[in-house]
């Protein structure tokens, strides 16, 4: 039976999705009902009562529980199950199968999750197609955080404290990948040259490897998290 999200997370998922019930586009044009649902059977004029919307929303965080607990290969807390469930809810649970986030979790690093959780707040404007940095992301990537830190596995007393630390780091402790190509190196919509060549990038660009596939690197080169193409992985060198 799956693991069933605990209340604080289900608030925390009604709090940002909020509830709709008539059906309309999201900032990303996306069609969406109830608390978020979005799918196939969401189209312009449907309309649902609050009883089906929490039926919808429980019938999604299922699924999302599902995929958390199909990726996930260490010990959760109820707190943290309900933080990736939030996550994989509004981002998708493809987009946590090939994040890493869930690599460096799988590892056993907890402290890593609300800082690639951050990571995750942009969405692609549907007019200018270009990704942009949504305010809600960010507060709702700083509430899961939040939830995922109330009871860390492996807690010290330092990230327990409610005293201000006034000496801080940045988190970035993937590895970076230099562009060898002399040409300029090709990057496609997917892995594979049969995709379209979105664009190309030139020699000695630095990405991130967000994960591979028959030879061919999903790349980004924002450093946001979020896959900017796939490009032939041989012409990649790992710089640090």
């Amino acid at each position: 039976m799956t693991k069933q999200i605990n209340q604080s997370g289900i608030d925390l998922v009604k709090s940002f999705e909020g509830l709709k019930l008539d059906a309309y586009r999201c900032p990303a044009g996306v069609w969406t009902i109830g608390y978020g649902h979005t799918g196939d059977d969401v189209k312009l004029g449907r309309t649902c009562s609050q009883q089906e919307a929490e039926q919808l929303l429980q019938d999604d965080l299922n699924h999302a529980g599902l995929g958390v607990e199909q990726l996930v290969k260490v010990e959760l807390t109820d707190n943290q199950f309900a933080a990736l469930v939030s996550f994989a809810f509004n981002a998708g649970i493809n987009s946590l199968a090939g994040s890493t986030l869930l690599i460096r979790l799988n590892g056993g690093d907890y402290h890593a999750v609300p800082p690639e959780l951050a990571k995750w707040v942009k969405a692609t404007d549907p007019k200018t197609k270009q990704k942009i940095t949504l305010s809600g992301l960010v507060k709702r990537r700083a509430a899961e955080g939040i939830l995922w830190l109330k009871d860390t596995i492996g807690d010290s007393a330092l990230s327990s404290s409610d005293d201000m630390v006034q000496v801080v780091e940045a988190d970035d402790t993937r590895s970076r990948f230099q562009v060898t190509a002399r040409g300029g190196l090709r990057v496609h919509a997917g892995a594979g040259s049969s995709y379209e060549a979105t664009h190309t990038l030139a020699e000695n660009s630095l990405v991130y490897i967000i994960k591979e596939k028959n030879d061919w690197a999903a790349i980004d080169t924002q450093g946001d998290g979020m896959i900017d193409g796939w490009v032939v992985a041989d012409y990649l060198r790992h710089v640090s």
